[in-house]
């Protein structure tokens, strides 16, 4: 049993660190593009109260 979850674990890690490989490989040249991207996400939650 711990083994399955430790298994699942790394497979659910190495999904994200592929995500984020392949996001920084699309957008190497353009890092202000990804910032501005992580400026807005905090303001979403804020429109959706008011």
């Amino acid at each position: 049993m711990a083994m399955d979850r430790f298994f699942l674990a790394m497979m659910v890690s190495a999904v994200l660190l592929l995500i984020v490989a392949a996001d920084r490989l699309v957008n190497s040249p353009g890092m202000q593009q990804s910032a501005n991207v992580a400026n807005v996400l905090p303001a979403a939650p804020a429109r959706l109260i008011r």
